[in-house]
């Protein structure tokens, strides 16, 4: 009873002196003066020490005040229960009323703090939740980032990512990766300008950029058993590279892979490709594959149809649509062919090594061959019948066939005759031979009467001028200034003097750029090597994106 009574003296004494601020301790000391209240307890023996024990209640929610009765702002408790639906549940530890709603205390070396942390585990201390509640990060109280609790996807600038990982910027640029020497974006929404002619697309889903020599713009590797990859330097899958374009819009006709090659050096050597490809296999004899270096397939049904189209436009004197050519694997014998082509400057639809032939599946004589007949200047053929009236004939020759050859001195139309059923016929002389036909007298003043076979041959307009045994092209590889002189022929013909009919649209008055499919190249005209990218749209290179 007197040592209750002495602390209680002692602590009138301490109010009394110090009614600012209050002190608890049994020393006498002065409280602390920033301080409402300082309780020391450093004076107590060791044993008699003790804390302050902050009153214990059991919460039921964040946004509920009881069980206290309208707490004061700042008000401090110690919760005991678990209680409350996510994300006002509550769990046991400090809180203080903010206000508006209970506000739990970090815990003690658990808590993550602005300044850094230090002696985490990994494997228990994380960023995130122990439930399954999305996990967001705001800035300026917007969201800018959410891991969904319930499969781990992650959404920037979207509250729903439907892949692991999804990017929505809106207008803006999705991802931007860069290096010291390359860059490029994934979801780039703003214009892109690029190549001579300058071209320019509104954005593009990726978009890789390599401004230094040496660098790949694009790189992707697959090894796994997939069945389409796009875009693969090495690969096992089934198609190593796949372009999908699905088009529905008339006078639109877009390339699922194209390829354009800008040489800024009008001197350049060597061969400048705007698409090449190569399939290199084993050596491995007996084989039963099949190595292609290229193949296009044109379905099309009920629609004009060409697996394969080439244009070439130059001044050069050697140009061709297309060539081919193929060797055994020592490189030694070699047959190729020009399509489509200029030879020293004289026109051909195709000159090549070796025979022009025909394949004829026979039921009873197996797959055979046939070869066409070679000579060393152009020529057409004919052949007729005509009745032999008393030794005489008149062969008139066909419109068509006239208007079209030379007939002269030089080159007059050879006749070759056989007799029909004439067993004494004396044979037939040539008379009175004009540019529209010719007489057949029968020889030693015959008067048989019959029916008379015809073969014609003539000479066409069609490279009228070129001469015999005209200079032929060697591979296309090789370049005329290389050739040796032992290839060059005695008749190197003089493409100005040889006949050729004018260009199809020049007989018949049609306009080119009219008549050209969208997406084609306009073969002849003013603008021939231009494309047509659009009904009245022409242009020296395919745009980037729909004119």
């Amino acid at each position: 009873m007197r040592k209750t009574l002495t602390i209680l003296t002692l602590l009138s004494s301490v109010l009394a002196a110090k009614s600012q601020n209050i002190g608890i301790n049994i020393n006498g000391t002065a409280p602390n003066a920033s301080a409402l209240l300082d309780i020391d307890g450093t004076g107590l023996p060791a044993n008699g020490q003790r804390g302050l024990l902050i009153p214990r209640v059991a919460l039921t929610a964040t946004n509920a005040a009881a069980p206290v009765t309208t707490p004061a702002t700042s008000l401090l408790v110690y919760n005991t229960a678990t209680a409350g639906v996510v994300p006002n549940n509550v769990t046991p530890g400090f809180y203080y009323w903010g206000g508006a709603a209970w506000i739990r205390f970090g815990t003690g070396p658990t808590a993550w703090t602005t300044l850094g942390n230090a002696g985490t585990v990994a494997a228990t201390n994380f960023l995130g939740t122990t439930d399954n509640v999305d996990f967001v990060l705001r800035t300026n109280n917007v969201e800018r980032l959410r891991a969904l609790g319930a499969n781990g996807r992650i959404g920037i600038g979207t509250t729903a990512p439907t892949s692991l990982l999804e990017v929505n910027s809106g207008a803006g640029d999705a991802v931007f990766g860069h290096s010291t020497n390359v860059g490029g974006y994934l979801g780039r929404e703003t214009n892109i300008s690029f190549g001579t002619p300058l071209q320019t697309i509104q954005g593009a889903g990726l978009y890789a950029n390599n401004p230094a020599a040496g660098y790949t713009s694009m790189y992707t590797q697959s090894t796994g058993a997939a069945t389409v990859a796009a875009s693969v330097n090495f690969s096992d899958v089934w198609i190593a590279s796949y372009n999908y374009v699905q088009n529905g819009l008339a006078g639109f006709n877009p390339s699922a892979s194209y390829s354009q090659l800008n040489v800024t050096n009008p001197a350049l050597g060597g061969v400048q490709a705007a698409f090449r490809s190569y399939s290199d296999r084993g050596t491995a004899a007996g084989n039963p594959g099949f190595t292609v270096g290229e193949q296009a397939t044109a379905n099309a049904q009920n629609q004009d149809a060409f697996a394969v189209v080439g244009s070439a436009f130059s001044n050069s004197l050697t140009r061709a649509g297309g060539y081919f050519e193929s060797y055994d694997y020592g490189g030694l014998a070699n047959a190729y062919a020009y399509v489509g082509t200029a030879v020293t400057g004289v026109l051909r639809k195709i000159t090549g090594t070796n025979a022009v032939s025909e394949i004829v599946p026979t039921a009873k004589h197996g797959r055979i061959m046939l070869t066409c007949p070679e000579s060393p200047e152009y020529w057409y053929q004919d052949y007729g019948t005509v009745q032999l009236v008393n030794g005489h004939a008149h062969v008139d020759l066909d419109p068509i066939l006239a208007d079209i050859i030379m007939v002269n001195d030089e080159y007059p139309a050879r006749v070759f005759c056989t007799p029909v059923d004439m067993l004494a016929f004396n044979g037939v002389a040539q008379m009175n031979r004009t540019a529209t036909g010719f007489d057949l007298v029968e020889l030693n003043g015959g008067t048989h009467s019959g029916t008379l076979d015809y073969q014609l041959v003539v000479k066409p307009k069609t490279g009228f001028g070129e001469g015999r045994f005209p200079q032929a092209p060697g591979p296309a590889w090789l370049k005329k200034d290389l050739e040796p002189a032992s290839a060059r022929a005695a008749n190197q013909p003089d493409p100005s003097k040889v006949f050729y009919w004018p260009s199809d649209h020049e007989v018949y008055g049609y306009d080119v750029d009219k008549v050209t499919p969208v997406g084609a190249s306009v073969a002849a005209g003013p603008n021939a090597g231009k494309m047509k990218v659009a009904e009245g749209v022409i242009m020296d290179h395919y745009p980037a994106e729909r004119p």
